[in-house]
């Protein structure tokens, strides 16, 4: 009997083939370097993305300020104003905000404000245009009282307010961070003359 159960038992040299195997595979490093790419990885993505995204945030951002700025001292350089004159205005918002995209996620206000003598100051007139976004604006209607952010309008002071709204969509997290409204605003004094009024001709709205 003893000697069936020895004639199964391993035999040294297969041992040692066995524990040769296992002590190169200790050794080996060649698959170090990989298993700790796949570590990395999808950490090194997750920042890349999200500088990516920030990037794009502050750059928007940047180019909605300056495209307020822009429009607010163009309307001002004019001795009056017209629809037909602001609408090329609006036209080179789509060069200024490129490559983002006014259409239905922005929309351009551009007010005229005249203090009356009396507290509150008045909109004389104001035109929407460059895109399509349906937002009500801080500064006012029409002919109603005037909200003027920051500033105290002089009761025989004129002023031209441009207010751009910008619906930024995240490039990458969008299931993830919800969409934000941008608000930038301008005001700037008329360069030649008042601008208290804006000639429309038949057909022609404030495209608010």
């Amino acid at each position: 009997m003893k000697q069936i159960f020895s004639g199964i038992k391993q035999s040294p040299a297969k041992n040692y083939f066995w524990s040769n195997i296992l002590q190169k595979f200790r050794k080996c490093e060649r698959g170090v370097a990989l298993v700790e790419l796949a570590l990395i990885l999808p950490v090194f993505i997750l920042f890349l993305t999200g500088a990516i995204e920030m990037s794009r945030y502050v750059w928007v951002n940047h180019k909605i300020l300056r495209l307020s700025a822009e429009i607010s001292d163009l309307v001002t350089q004019s001795q009056s104003m017209s629809v037909t004159e602001i609408d090329v205005i609006f036209s080179a918002a789509s060069y200024l905000l490129d490559p983002f995209d006014m259409g239905a996620n922005g929309v351009i206000i551009v007010s005229s404000v005249s203090g009356t003598g009396e507290d509150p100051p008045q909109v004389n007139w104001r035109q929407c245009g460059a895109g399509t976004l349906s937002v009500a604006g801080q500064v006012g209607a029409e002919g109603a009282d005037a909200t003027v952010p920051n500033l105290v309008v002089d009761p025989l002071d004129n002023i031209i307010v441009a207010e751009v709204y910008y619906n930024y969509k995240p490039l990458m997290f969008d299931n993830i961070i919800d969409d934000t409204q941008l608000y930038r605003v301008a005001i700037h004094s008329p360069r030649i003359q008042s601008l208290i009024s804006i000639l429309r001709e038949a057909g022609q709205t404030d495209g608010c």
